[in-house]
């Protein structure tokens, strides 16, 4: 356990639609919207919610294991408040079965850097609709106090390490309002984790993105390889996995790296 973080706990004012950080806006409908700095899908805030952000390493934690680790004092926290809460390694908290907070993590392999995120929905759904990650289950609303609900959060994880911070309770904190519209993606595939997606930015460079849950480093250090490549399987396919199977890199919710291999493939083989 590492005392090099910073926790905020906050109980949002206004309700919003986050999105994940390889996202983009047209992925989603309704607002207003704002940006996260962790990855995965968009979910929803609002006066009802209880949004964690937690930076640096709190926790000792491998990149697979990212999730799995820092979830676990909100667990605590969440039982500790009456919703007996388990984890099985998706990008949500299960709750009487029912995905009832979402968990997401953003992440630097060099130098190593984490950032952990999460929304409970106390009184108000986090979820914006169905999602695969879901696997058929109803998001629930566990009809819980949000302060007392983010005590108990604030004080599980602060158990861990001396010094919190603690947003004002009403403050949305630590976004970006006014996200800038980009070209809606031109391939998608579906996988574990929801949406995999590809396509060039206003610049004309091609992106990766959508719900994709990685290292922002290795993320970017992928698109530079895949720039100057032809639409070629067997060069993006060696690109893709020399890059994110390198040591250091944290990748979530992709079964086959073959799906990011093929989303690239596609988006390159366009006009």
């Amino acid at each position: 356990m590492l005392a090099d973080a910073e926790l905020v706990v906050s109980v949002p004012r206004d309700e919003a639609i986050v999105i994940g950080a390889f996202q983009r806006a047209s992925e989603v409908s309704g607002g207003p919207i704002v940006r996260r700095g962790s990855g995965g899908a968009a979910f929803r805030v609002g006066p009802g919610s209880v949004w964690i952000q937690l930076h640096g390493r709190l926790i000792d934690a491998r990149p697979d294991a990212i999730l799995n680790r820092y979830v676990r004092p909100l667990l605590r926290a969440l039982t500790k408040s009456g919703a007996h809460a388990h984890y099985f390694g998706r990008d949500w908290v299960s709750v009487a079965h029912r995905p009832s907070a979402a968990v997401a993590f953003g992440h630097a392999a060099t130098p190593a850097r984490t950032f952990f995120e999460a929304v409970v929905a106390a009184r108000a759904p986090f979820a914006l609709g169905a999602r695969p990650s879901f696997l058929g289950k109803e998001p629930a609303v566990l009809d819980l106090d949000p302060i007392r609900i983010a005590d108990a959060i604030a004080d599980s994880y602060a158990s861990l390490a001396t010094g919190v911070v603690r947003a004002p309770r009403g403050e949305i904190a630590n976004s970006e309002s006014g996200v800038d519209e980009e070209p809606e993606w031109t391939s998608r595939v579906e996988e574990a984790i929801g949406t995999i997606a590809a396509g060039l930015d206003r610049e004309g460079r091609l992106r990766l993105g959508g719900e994709l849950m990685a290292s922002r480093d290795a993320i970017a250090a992928l698109e530079n390889r895949v720039e100057p490549l032809p639409a070629d399987e067997a060069a993006i396919g060696a690109a893709v996995d020399e890059t994110l199977t390198a040591p250091g890199v944290a990748l979530f919710g992709v079964r086959s790296l073959a799906s990011i291999r093929d989303v690239l493939v596609a988006a390159k083989r366009l006009p």
